[in-house]
C-alpha cells in the first residue's frame, strides 16, 4: 500500500506563516496520523530569518533589521541567518519518519533530486551538493534545511527566482563594516538564480507545476489536493504567538564577546571558538574550571536531531573533564542513548573542537 500524500500550494502568505506551517504540521502529524504533506508558499513580504541553534545578536544586523521594519524569526531547523522575499518560493516536505528513516543525509539527498531536476529542466545545470544544497556553475541555487520532530521529518528549500545579495550582506553580523562590500562581493559570486543564468526565467507557476511532476515520480504516487485541518490550523495558530516570544527568539543566548579567552581567576577561563565543518558552522562558548567544562554553549548554522537535544545535551557536558578518550566515550553514548543524527560532523572532529579551544585558554 502506496503512503499518502497531499499537496498544499498556499501561494503567497503571511511571512510568519512560511515557517509557522510546516512546524505545526510536523509537529500535529504523529499524534493525529495526518497525510504526508509537500507545501508551497512564498512570503508576503521580506524578513529575516535564522537558524535554531544560532545567536540572534551575533548573527544579525537587528538594528539594520529594526530601522528597515524587517521582522526577525527564529526556525525550527538548522541552518544560518537568511534575507527571504517573494523572489524565493518554498518547498516544505512534512512525512513520517518511518517511511524515510535513514539518515538526514540521505534524507537530503533523496528529496533534493526533484529539485535538480527542475532547475535542468529549465536550462540550469544543477546538481546536488553535499550535505544540503544544489549548486550550478559553483553557485548556490537551493538552500536545504531538514529536522527531526517526534516521528515527522521535515525538509524546507527553496527556489531561487532573484538573489537579494545587497540586501543580505546588510543584515549579516561582522566584525567590522569594512567586511561588509567583501560579504556583498563574496555572495554575488556564490550565490546564483534563475534571473542570473536565465535571461527569461520561468514563472513562478510553471517552476512549481514541473517540480510537482517530479515529486510525485520520486516518492511514486499522485499527490491529493488538500488543505490545512482545524486541527493544524490551531498548532500553527500556537507558534506564531510562540515565535513573536523572547523565549523562543532568544532560544540560543550567550555575549560571544565575553568569551573570547577570557582568563577570570587561577584556573578559570572563558573560552569561544568556532570551526566549520561539511556540515555547517559550529561554535563554542565554554567556561573551563583548569580541566573542567563548568558551563557550555552551542550554536551555529549546523543540524541537529532531534532538533531540541542541545540543552540536554550541554548538561550532560558539563563537568566534563577535558580529555580525548573521556570527551569521545561521553560523545559517543549521548549519540547512540538520544538517537542524535548530525549531519556533515563527526565525533572525532566535534573532539577536537573541544580540545583545541581548551589549548587557546592555555597557552
Amino acid at each position: 500500500m502506496k503512503a499518502e500524500w497531499r499537496l498544499i500550494d498556499l501561494g503567497e502568505i503571511e511571512w510568519i506563516d512560511t515557517q509557522a506551517i510546516y512546524h505545526a504540521l510536523a509537529l500535529v502529524q504523529e499524534e493525529h496520523n495526518t497525510p504526508n504533506t509537500l507545501l508551497i508558499n512564498w512570503p508576503n513580504k521580506p524578513f529575516v530569518c535564522v537558524g535554531l541553534h544560532q545567536t540572534i545578536e551575533n548573527s544579525v544586523e537587528t538594528e539594520y533589521a529594526k530601522s528597515h521594519k524587517l521582522p526577525i524569526v527564529r526556525r525550527s531547523c538548522g541552518g544560518g541567518s537568511v534575507y527571504l522575499d517573494s523572489n524565493q518560493v518554498f518547498y516544505q516536505i512534512i512525512c513520517k519518519k518511518e517511511l524515510f528513516s535513514f539518515k538526514l543525509k540521505e534524507f537530503y539527498e533523496y528529496f533534493l533530486e526533484p529539485v535538480v531536476k527542475t532547475y535542468r529542466f529549465f536550462g540550469i545545470d544543477a546538481e546536488y551538493s553535499p550535505i544540503n544544497d544544489i549548486v550550478s556553475e559553483s553557485k548556490k541555487i537551493s538552500g536545504n534545511g531538514a529536522v527531526t520532530y517526534n516521528g515527522s521529518r521535515v525538509l524546507v528549500g527553496n527556489f531561487i527566482f532573484e538573489f537579494p545579495s545587497a540586501k543580505m550582506a546588510k543584515i549579516l553580523k561582522v566584525p567590522d563594516e569594512k567586511f561588509r562590500d567583501k560579504i556583498a562581493q563574496s555572495l554575488e559570486e556564490r550565490m546564483g538564480s534563475f534571473s542570473y543564468f536565465l535571461e527569461k526565467p520561468p514563472s513562478k507557476n510553471e517552476v512549481v507545476q514541473k517540480y510537482i511532476e517530479y515529486f510525485q515520480e520520486k516518492i511514486g504516487t499522485k499527490l491529493e489536493i488538500g488543505k490545512l485541518t482545524d486541527i493544524e490550523k490551531e498548532k500553527i495558530n500556537e507558534l506564531r504567538i510562540l515565535y513573536k516570544q523572547d523565549e523562543w527568539l532568544n532560544y540560543v543566548d550567550y555575549d560571544k564577546d565575553s568569551m573570547i579567552q577570557q582568563k577570570i581567576l587561577r584556573g578559570t577561563y572563558f573560552a569561544f571558538s568556532e570551526r566549520k565543518f561539511q556540515g555547517g558552522l559550529v561554535q563554542l562558548g565554554i567556561h573551563f574550571e583548569k580541566d573542567m567544562i563548568a558551563d557550555l554553549v552551542i550554536s551555529g548554522d549546523f543540524t541537529i536531531s532531534p532538533p531540541m537535544i542541545l540543552p540536554e545535551f550541554q548538561k550532560y557536558i558539563i563537568g566534563t573533564r577535558i580529555n580525548k578518550e573521556i570527551l569521545r566515550k561521553k560523545f559517543e553514548m549521548f549519540e547512540v542513548t538520544k538517537e542524535v543524527d548530525l549531519p556533515g560532523i563527526t565525533i572525532d572532529e566535534l573532539v577536537e573542537l573541544f580540545l583545541d579551544t581548551y589549548k587557546k585558554v592555555k597557552k
